[in-house]
């Protein structure tokens, strides 16, 4: 390898391990500058927090600044030159490397500097690297460490309304107040527990709209009318449930005529409809025990109950006119199963009560909440309105201030047209004066 190659070599070595430093000390720097901003960014949503559009935005704002930043820094490259500069000073060399430099790009036949260009390889040769030029850590990277572990620490500051955007978390576009979350938790729980008449799909529907409410998809008036609509659906098997009632209380009466039925009659007729459920199992246990006349007036309160049933009622009809025949024919087997069956529709029977009853009670929840929602919207209208009113009338209070400037220059325009016609005879008078006077 040739005086040039080595020395030019060496400065290329010398520029990268410059441009290096200097790229990592102007990074940790900018890093610190910029963390600064979601830092504060932070503390400010501890207090007023941000909405998850705002803070993308903001977001990737900063992002790009940073990159451009970084791209910015990184493009700017050092001249060979100037490495041999910084050789020179750093090594005490006395210009040596920066003369030699200048001679190969401008070439001179000439032993003494050939001479020189030696010289200065061999010195680029003793030269060491990292004595001169080490790696260093910029002191400001560990503020920008700091910084940075001190932003993740506010994400999980344990604090109820502290969103933690490390997790994609942010405030949501609509928030209910803690009466309304309160409503909202006691309706989920009631439709829980109303899983059991087949329409689970309710709680669920329910989440959904509110989900839908908190990420701004939908405003307070859209959520009310979906509320309404889900009202409508829980409220659809009340015609049914009372059906069933008034069946049960007409199958009460039937059933009471007979005095083994009684107790499953008074039990129907209270609405307990597990305890006849029971009471019909005691009764189809101890069936081998009655007497015929006992049996036939089973029979026939039976075969009464199961006659022209209301909605909802036809299957525990039909299991009742299946125990009626069954002890007509003496069938003992057969009306202890049609018994048995009759009671656990009456369990059945007795559940899908129950969760009706549960969804009444979610229902009126859903209603409270539904009312709170529309009355915030209208509070919000509201406003909205007395600021498009207070804006209209610092307009038309501007507008007059207008016309009223307008109109006092005018007035001043003639006042000034006025006294110089009143100063017309003044002059004529004087002219008339001055052609009166002796020549």
């Amino acid at each position: 390898m040739s005086d040039k190659e080595i020395i030019i070599k060496s400065l290329e070595r010398v520029e990268r391990r410059i441009r290096t430093n200097r790229l990592l000390n102007e990074l940790a720097l900018g890093a610190t500058f910029f963390l600064a901003f979601p830092l504060a960014l932070k503390v400010w949503d501890l207090f007023d927090p941000l909405r998850g559009a705002t803070i993308a935005f903001i977001a990737g704002i900063w992002i790009l600044l940073f990159a451009a930043y970084v791209v910015w820094r990184s493009l700017y490259r050092a001249t060979l030159r100037q490495a041999a500069a910084v050789i020179d000073r750093a090594a005490g060399l006395n210009d040596e490397i920066k003369t030699a430099f200048w001679f190969i790009h401008n070439p001179r036949p000439s032993e003494w500097v050939d001479v020189q260009i030696h010289r200065a390889s061999i010195s680029a040769k003793r030269m060491n690297l990292d004595t001169f030029f080490p790696r260093r850590i910029p002191k400001t990277s560990y503020v920008a460490a700091g910084l940075l572990l001190l932003f993740a620490g506010l994400n999980f500051v344990p604090l109820p309304w502290n969103h933690n955007w490390l997790a994609l978390q942010a405030a949501p576009a609509f928030t209910l107040t803690p009466d309304e979350a309160a409503i909202l938790k006691q309706s989920e729980a009631l439709l829980r527990k109303a899983e059991k008449l087949k329409q689970p799909e309710l709680a669920e529907k329910l989440e959904e709209i509110v989900q839908q409410l908190q990420e701004g998809k939908i405003d307070a008036a859209q959520a009310a009318q979906m509320l309404d609509l889900l009202q409508s659906l829980l409220d659809e098997g009340n015609l049914d449930a009372a059906s069933i009632r008034e069946g049960l209380e007409e199958m009460a009466r039937d059933l009471a005529e007979s005095d083994k039925l009684e107790p499953t009659a008074e039990a129907m007729k209270n609405k307990e409809l597990n305890l006849a459920a029971d009471e019909l199992r005691k009764l189809a246990e101890k069936l081998g025990l009655n007497t015929p006349e006992s049996n036939k007036q089973m029979q026939k309160s039976l075969q009464q109950a199961s006659e022209n049933p209301r909605l909802g009622l036809e299957e525990l009809a039909k299991l009742l006119k299946e125990a009626a025949e069954n002890l007509k024919n003496e069938d003992q087997q057969g009306a202890q199963q049609s018994l048995d069956e009759a009671a656990q529709e009456l369990d059945s029977l007795e559940e899908r009560l129950q969760s009706q009853e549960l969804k009444n009670l979610a229902a009126e929840q859903l209603q409270n909440l539904q009312q709170s929602l529309r009355q915030r919207q209208q509070a919000g209208s509201q406003q909205g309105r007395r600021g498009q009113q207070g804006q209209a009338q610092g307009q038309k209070g501007q507008g007059q201030r207008g016309q009223r400037g307008q109109q006092q220059n005018d007035q001043a325009e003639g006042l000034q047209f006025g006294a110089g016609t009143e100063g017309e005879p003044t002059d004529q008078a004087g002219l008339d004066s001055q052609a009166g006077a002796p020549m």
